[in-house]
């Protein structure tokens, strides 16, 4: 049994160096409760007025964010603010909290990311609590971008970033009965030129389950990272496979779309959008997602296990070819 959650505050304003890899270690209170999500929480600031913010702004800053912990395991292994942007609000179906409008008027942009350990879908979420009694160290490197990333060319940016976990006072009991059954596991790859290779090969390991998917298809012009610029509803169908058989088998384009405006609300008289203005798609950053879902009914069991597979393969070929497309995967690992 699981008391009620509390909210604990890791550290405040910690200063993130521009165009570096920030490094974090030795501050997080690793003292056996178990965590159910890690904030992270970014202000940025700098001194000249930007006339048109850039899709993604600080998120698009946010270059990869990878967590470790001391027994070698990876929990987010490098993946970009964005990435994680479009994962809360499939995850949490509701975007994360941004304030992009003030960009061109306050100087000023805050907005938060989440890192869940427990997946709201499955119907015991505890299963992948992350239990801080079993490290002596976690470590969070945050890889930042520049000025540029935001909107503006010529001016001081200075960006500091907080961080806080959710987490029970519960005991994790010693007899496995509220021991987590694996970590949580999330990955990025990309961005690659559908015109040259219109696929991605995973990994395929006996510990590594997992529980979903999603693919965005940009320009080639705008999609210079993962998951960065306007999206483009540009994909003809969607496939996963391996060596045995197909999962997702030709998934068409208008079928994807209505299962993104399943977990991503917002305003559906703008989802349709090809290429949106600028305001329109700082408002709607999820146009050209589509994701998929392999947990349907909160079992844990109905994860996809990727172990002796000779191939899996995500294909999402594009209808002009020159597209580019970036994707990620989430699930478990099992612990080690």
């Amino acid at each position: 049994m699981f008391y009620p959650t509390e909210r604990a505050t890791v550290a405040q304003a910690l200063p993130l160096t521009n165009s570096a890899i920030n490094r974090f270690s030795n501050i997080f209170p690793l003292d056996g409760t178990g965590w159910t999500s890690m904030k992270l929480i970014f202000h940025a600031s700098w001194t000249t007025a930007m006339t048109a913010p850039t899709l993604g702004g600080v998120y698009q800053y946010i270059k990869g964010i990878k967590l470790t912990t001391s027994r070698g395991e990876v929990i987010v292994d490098n993946v970009p603010g964005q990435g994680m942007q479009i994962f809360e609000a499939i995850h949490r179906k509701v975007p994360p909290y941004y304030n992009s409008l003030l960009l061109t008027t306050s100087l000023t942009a805050d907005c938060a990311l989440e890192i869940p350990f427990c997946f709201e879908f499955l119907n015991r979420p505890e299963d992948t609590i992350f239990n801080s009694g079993r490290y002596s160290n976690l470590q969070l490197d945050v890889t930042t971008g520049a000025i540029a990333d935001i909107g503006a060319t010529s001016t001081a940016l200075v960006v500091t970033m907080d961080i806080e976990v959710e987490r029970t006072l519960s005991a994790l009991s010693s007899d496995g009965k509220s021991l987590p059954y694996a970590f949580p596991y999330f990955r990025s790859y990309g961005p690659q030129l559908n015109s040259t290779q219109n696929f991605y090969d995973l990994e395929s390991s006996l510990d590594l389950g997992l529980f979903g998917l999603f693919v965005k298809v940009g320009a080639t012009g705008t999609m210079v990272g993962q998951f960065e610029g306007p999206g483009l509803d540009d994909l003809t169908s969607l496939t996963f496979r391996d060596s045995v058989r197909r999962w997702v088998d030709l998934s068409l384009d208008y079928s994807l779309r209505h299962n993104r405006n399943k977990y991503i609300h917002f305003d559906a008289n703008n989802v349709y959008k090809v290429t949106p203005a600028t305001p329109t798609a700082t408002l709607y950053p999820f146009i050209g997602v589509y994701p998929h879902k392999f947990v349907q009914f909160g079992s844990i069991n109905e994860h996809y296990a990727t172990g002796k597979k000779s191939l899996i393969r995500v294909e999402c070929p594009t209808t002009t070819g020159t597209s580019r497309t970036s994707l990620l995967v989430y699930g478990m690992r099992a612990l080690r």
